[in-house]
């Protein structure tokens, strides 16, 4: 089993995950709210970006949902990868929304 830390709509969660197990259907199996849709990899909805940790992403994936210049920069589709360690995964909205902040803070 590996911990997963994830991070979604301003909240923190850790569970366990198994090797064979995606992280949305561990997150699901405890009840944790986490951003779903088709859970096939069409719809982008559990979009993640990878802090820390290693994983698999599946290559078979809509390009829309996740594109290849996404996941050279670390994002990852929850419904499709599997973890091989510790996870540290926030998801694309938070990470995008930490990241206009920091913006706005080095603005002023």
């Amino acid at each position: 089993m590996y911990k997963v830390t994830l991070k979604v709509r301003n909240q923190q969660f850790e569970y366990n995950c198994a090797p064979d197990q995606t992280p949305l259907r561990a997150a699901r199996n405890e009840f944790i709210p986490f951003p779903t849709g088709c859970q096939r990899g069409g719809c982008g909805m559990c979009k993640m970006k990878v802090l820390e940790g290693e994983y698999k992403q599946e290559l078979e994936r809509s390009h829309e949902a996740l594109s290849d210049e996404e996941l050279a920069n670390g994002f990852a589709l929850a419904c499709c990868m599997t973890v091989k360690s510790n996870l540290d995964i926030i998801s694309a909205a938070d990470y995008e929304d930490q990241l206009k902040k920091a913006n706005l803070e080095e603005a002023k």
